[in-house]
């Protein structure tokens, strides 16, 4: 018994040990940020190969994916913002998030996981975003999207959401407009969860979107159907079986994917979470990896923050992309900071890593 005790007592004070230790750096961190010059309200975040853009004014979101040096491509319509739009349905109601004057609409979260936050009285909306890479890529190469729901009425209300994407990689050309496990998909089609299909489709011949459709808390189903159609009813689409994805004569060949998330009741005061996965497509799937958490530490020194000349008492210019590129490399280091909070270890050499990270990003940054 007094030698177990004494095991207990010993972890405990490794533990208080690691967590001063550790706690020293993230005060460090949270003061370097709040004296980087860069805007915190910035609404384009880079990571990997994808880009994310949050549309504050109109609640929207869209994501782009590098396919060569410096070139970035959509994945899904991105000429109008407006086309793909998260909705709910509180109490048989329906808001188009973004566009209803019952929400307000802010941009939040933190850089590793900016969110866009709708706002009521009765009702909190969170889209929040991290970026993931699948198994065979090693940078990030999609994001995961969290969908929170918080009821802020005095009483229990029955909330759902919809997530309607306006995907156009597979139209215009021979390819089918969707694939769903391999099996194309020309027509309409309504796929309900629990079953075994696990991802879709949309390519041309440059870029591939990948769309989870299972996981735990996911979409209750998923449509593909004509873009019109779905966009133009206030909730749910009546499903034909076959129909091609024209809608004469407004819309032809116009096709999309929209998530539903079937409304369930909600506690005064009771959050929930949904998620759903877009990525680039990877034959292996959805298997996903935060790549924050799944560097080597020697990445924040080998790769991300050179050593300085020290030759040059000045530190060279630093621009936009590089400040929000070191923005991203912090979150990733509050990432890997949390990972050793949550285990209780860390080496000699990575808190060394950790101290020499912020000593060089003070440097580059000409930070007292």
């Amino acid at each position: 018994m007094k030698d177990g005790y004494n095991a207990r007592e010993l972890l405990k004070r490794r533990r208080y040990s690691l967590t001063a230790s550790i706690g020293r750096y993230v005060l460090v961190i949270s003061l370097f940020i709040n004296a980087l010059p860069f805007p915190l309200s910035a609404a384009e975040y880079t990571d990997g190969r994808i880009r994310l853009v949050l549309h504050e004014g109109n609640g929207r979101f869209s994501l782009y994916y590098m396919t060569s040096a410096s070139h970035y491509e959509a994945f899904f319509v991105d000429q109008d913002p407006r086309t793909s739009f998260l909705s709910v349905m509180v109490n048989d109601r329906s808001y188009k998030l973004g566009e209803t004057s019952v929400f307000r609409t802010r941009i939040g979260g933190t850089y590793q996981n900016p969110a866009i936050i709708f706002e009521s009285s009765f009702l909190s909306v969170t889209q929040e975003f991290s970026f993931i890479s699948t198994p065979g890529s090693q940078v990030s190469n999609g994001v995961r999207i969290t969908l929170r729901l918080e009821n802020r009425a005095s009483r229990q209300a029955s909330v759902g959401m919809r997530l309607l994407l306006d995907t156009n990689l597979g139209e215009g050309g021979s390819r089918p407009h969707f694939l769903i496990d391999s099996r194309p998909v020309n027509s309409e089609t309504f796929i309900e969860s629990g079953g075994t299909e696990q991802r879709w489709v949309s390519q041309n011949n440059r870029l591939s979107l990948m769309g989870s459709m299972t996981g735990d808390r996911g979409p209750a189903s998923l449509h593909f159907a004509n873009w019109k159609r779905l966009s133009d009813v206030s909730w749910k689409l009546a499903y034909s079986a076959g129909r091609n994805f024209n809608y004469p004569p407004y819309s032809l060949g116009d096709s999309a994917v929209c998530y539903y998330f079937d409304s369930l009741p909600l506690a005064r005061g009771e959050i929930q979470d949904f998620s759903l996965y877009l990525a680039a497509e990877d034959e292996q799937g959805f298997y996903v990896q935060n790549t924050a958490l799944g560097a080597n530490i020697s990445r924040f020194l080998t790769e991300s923050i050179p050593l300085p000349d020290t030759a040059s008492d000045t530190p060279p210019p630093v621009n936009d992309a590089v400040r929000q590129s070191d923005i991203n490399l912090l979150g990733e280091l509050i990432a890997r900071i949390d990972e050793y909070l949550a285990s209780g270890t860390i080496t000699d050499e990575e808190l060394t890593a950790i101290e020499t990270v912020i000593s060089r990003l003070k440097i580059r940054h000409n930070i007292k």
